[in-house]
């Protein structure tokens, strides 16, 4: 969007007597002894699609990226200037890479089959996964209709009784008096209640089991994919 800049201009003393001939005299005269000044900070920076080879200005904004670009004395050519790292990471709902920008999809492919990046997003890369490696496969699944918190944890299991070696250790004599073959018929009573018991902390398991992998493998919300930086072209 367009601006106006506030510019003060005052007359400077000319040092000599002039007569003007005609207006373009006057007006070369007049710029020649006329100073201005900017009131408030002004920055100049170029833009445009590309970026350039050799600087323009100090700041540079690439209008096709939307992003600014600061030249680098050092490098000799203009730098991103942007919050992110080559490496970083970002969950999204798009599902292709936007190299132009910076970003490329974690999916697992080999870093030499990878379209439309530039050499230095190249060599990011190779610094990252290695020469001839490979992106990580990465995705963020979003899930519903999971059990709540707590759901495992709370089935209760029970102990088995009788205590171990207490049916073994039952005391039987000669004549298998009766009281001794019912005390053998109660513990195993015993042990058949809390076997029971077993089981159906078992299927409550299996039941809840089951809802988890219901809501793993049906879940129907779109899947976030991990996008990593790569810097810009």
């Amino acid at each position: 969007m367009s601006q106006s800049i506030p510019i003060q201009l005052q007359p400077i003393p000319v040092p000599v007597d002039f007569r003007a001939l005609d207006i373009n005299q006057l007006l070369t005269v007049i710029c020649q002894y006329v100073s201005g000044t900017i009131s408030q900070n002004v920055s100049f920076f170029d833009s445009g699609p590309n970026i350039p080879s050799q600087m323009t200005s100090l700041v540079f904004l690439n209008t096709t990226q939307g992003v600014f670009y600061l030249w680098s004395t050092t490098l000799g050519r203009y730098q991103a200037m942007t919050q992110f790292q080559p490496g970083d990471t970002k969950a999204t709902f798009v599902a292709g890479d936007s190299p132009g920008i910076g970003w490329i999809v974690a999916d697992g492919r080999l870093i030499s089959t990878i379209q439309g990046i530039s050499t230095t997003q190249l060599s990011v890369l190779q610094q990252l996964f290695g020469v001839g490696g490979s992106l990580p496969n990465l995705t963020v699944p979003v899930i519903s209709g999971l059990p709540s918190t707590g759901a495992f944890s709370g089935i209760p299991i029970s102990d088995i009784s009788p205590p171990a070696g207490q049916i073994g250790g039952l005391p039987f004599s000669s004549s298998y008096d009766q009281s001794e073959s019912q005390n053998l018929a109660s513990n195993t009573e015993v042990l058949r209640g809390s076997t029971a018991s077993l089981k159906t902390s078992v299927s409550s398991i299996n039941t809840v089991a089951e809802q988890v992998l219901a809501a793993l493998s049906g879940s129907t919300v779109a899947p976030l994919y991990v996008n990593v930086f790569i810097g810009y072209p």
